[in-house]
């Protein structure tokens, strides 16, 4: 009897879960595999801020305190939306001015708006926009010809940008 007691011990300890096949359904694993990934998510992005030194580990006698900085907020403010329009509005002048050197420099050939992005860098809306408003200004006159559409200086346009010292 007491070796009956002893084998039954035996085999309970040397029979494993692991050795033993249980039937668990593909879609549960998924289930769990997508459960757990916003919680690994969350962990991967404290860890790399502790790394880098984002987050400071303060003692205060019995307490300790897990302090985050706000470094990179002040590294980059944001802009506010007067900010950014205002800055917009900086940038599609200066493409403007851009635009009258490359036609003044032209002179009498006229320039093809392909030419003007090429020169400027640009893409060819935002050339576009600024030959825009250029021709509603009527300082650029457009041409329609067989090698496509050219720009010339209007006599206002040489006007202006011989007042403002662009030629």
């Amino acid at each position: 009897m007491l070796s009956k007691v002893y084998l039954h011990w035996a085999d309970i300890l040397y029979m494993s879960f692991l050795s033993q096949s249980i039937a668990v359904p593909v879609w549960l694993l998924i289930l769990i595999m997508v459960a757990m990934l916003p919680l690994l998510v969350s962990l991967y992005r404290l860890v790399l801020r502790l790394k880098r030194g984002e987050i400071v580990r303060e003692e205060h006698s019995e307490e300790v305190l897990w302090k985050i900085r706000n470094e990179m907020h002040a590294k980059s403010p944001k802009k506010t939306v007067k900010e950014f329009a205002r800055d917009k509005r900086h940038e599609e002048k200066t493409d403007i001015v851009h635009v009258l050197k490359i036609m003044a420099k032209e002179g009498e050939k006229g320039i093809l708006i392909q030419s003007v992005a090429d020169r400027m860098h640009i893409t060819m809306a935002k050339t576009q926009q600024a030959m825009k408003k250029l021709v509603d200004k009527q300082l650029v006159e457009e041409v329609v010809g067989m090698s496509g559409v050219k720009y010339y200086l209007t006599e206002l346009g040489r006007n202006y940008c011989a007042s403002k010292g662009i030629l």
